[in-house]
């Protein structure tokens, strides 16, 4: 009985805080305002300058974001193509948080990437949910180091305004 409590009262702990709100930090000085064309809104560093408005084919709205540190694709869309859980959570460094940012849920994840195409050896994404739990957006980016995947997921927790 003992071995069972422990496990249950886990599963319980998780599912009280799986859906926390992410308190809405100030937004940085000097963080420049991106909309989404009305799908969305996001703030971003300065440096960080749009690079394509190229998008998937399924998505209503999709940009690429980078400076020397960090390469951001965000777009709004309802396709839901992702990693399997199996593979992620095999991954070195991985972490994963269900949260509410902005009114959504959302599911954030980040990871070490074996292979790292110049450099960019991390990869971090947060994906919004409506209320009939279907994606909305994504903001998905190749990290450098360990400290640009926070400064990610600092710009994955200014998301809001989303399109009802």
């Amino acid at each position: 009985m003992r071995r069972l409590i422990f496990p249950v009262s886990l599963i319980i702990l998780a599912a009280c805080l799986a859906n926390e709100p992410i308190a809405q930090q100030p937004i940085p000085n000097g963080w420049q305002r991106i909309d989404a064309e009305g799908y969305f809104s996001f703030y971003l560093p300065p440096a960080m300058q749009l690079r394509s408005t190229e998008r998937c084919e399924e998505c209503a709205w999709g940009s690429t974001y980078a400076d020397d540190r960090i390469r951001l694709y965000a777009e709004y869309t309802s396709w839901n193509e992702e990693y399997a859980e199996q593979y992620l959570t095999k991954q070195p460094e991985y972490q994963k948080q269900v949260a509410e940012i902005g009114g959504k849920k959302a599911k954030v994840q980040s990871w070490r990437t074996e292979d790292s195409p110049e450099g960019f050896a991390y990869a971090a994404e947060v994906r919004f949910y409506g209320a009939n739990g279907k994606l909305v957006a994504r903001l998905s980016a190749s990290c450098k180091a360990q400290s640009d995947v926070d400064t990610a997921k600092q710009i994955f927790r200014t998301a809001g305004s989303f399109k009802s």
